[in-house]
């Protein structure tokens, strides 16, 4: 309310960067506030944009984020069975490209945590509990996909990592607010953190 001059009211997205000083938005999308935030200096000595990688992980965001990070809405709100069937067909042939990967490496493009691998995590993190079921991605969950299943358990393991994650809100969040998909706003229940490889 007090961030934004003159007040907001209404349903806002995230991730959402405001300036408290100005009281102005800065930036809503994700994309660029991963590259402004890996420029912040006096940050930790992490660069997630490498410039040796630059090439492979901007190959890489592009096609997780088009088959994996919107693909899980593009299943969720199909609104024709061939649209569903396409979406989600991309989704697994990805998540399994995806898989494929990180037999071979412990990250996504190579033995460094990047932008590709921060990128795709949120999508991950959610998959069983919100997208599976909400959004009708139900071919498979990640816990069937072995390499990526342990990349969760060892993304979620970084420091800080799990400090940010709170899924019982999310779960909620997305039951509660995505009236479309949920009319009765039932909260379905979720695997447990030991069922995800989250403890």
């Amino acid at each position: 309310d007090n961030a934004v001059r003159g007040g907001f009211r209404g349903r806002c997205t995230a991730p959402l960067m405001v300036d408290k000083k100005q009281k102005v938005l800065v930036c809503n999308e994700s994309e660029d506030l991963v590259r402004m935030l890996n420029n912040v200096k006096g940050t930790r000595n992490v660069d997630l944009y490498p410039a040796a990688l630059r090439e492979l992980i901007d190959e890489t965001n592009e096609w997780v984020y088009r088959t994996i990070n919107n693909g899980v809405y593009q299943c969720g709100f199909s609104t024709t069975q061939s649209a569903y069937d396409q979406a989600e067909a991309s989704l697994f042939e990805s998540l399994s490209r995806v898989d494929s990967i990180l037999a071979d490496s412990r990250f996504l493009c190579g033995d460094k945590f990047t932008e590709a691998d921060l990128r795709l995590f949120p999508t991950i993190f959610r998959f069983d509990s919100v997208y599976h079921i909400l959004f009708k991605c139900s071919r498979g969950r990640i816990s069937d996909f072995p390499n990526l299943f342990a990349w969760l358990g060892d993304v979620y393991a970084l420091p800080g990592v799990s400090d940010t994650c709170d899924l019982s809100a999310t779960t909620e969040s997305y039951y509660s607010q995505l009236f479309p998909l949920n009319p009765g706003g039932v909260i379905s229940a979720r695997p447990s953190d030991e069922a995800l490889g989250l403890s």
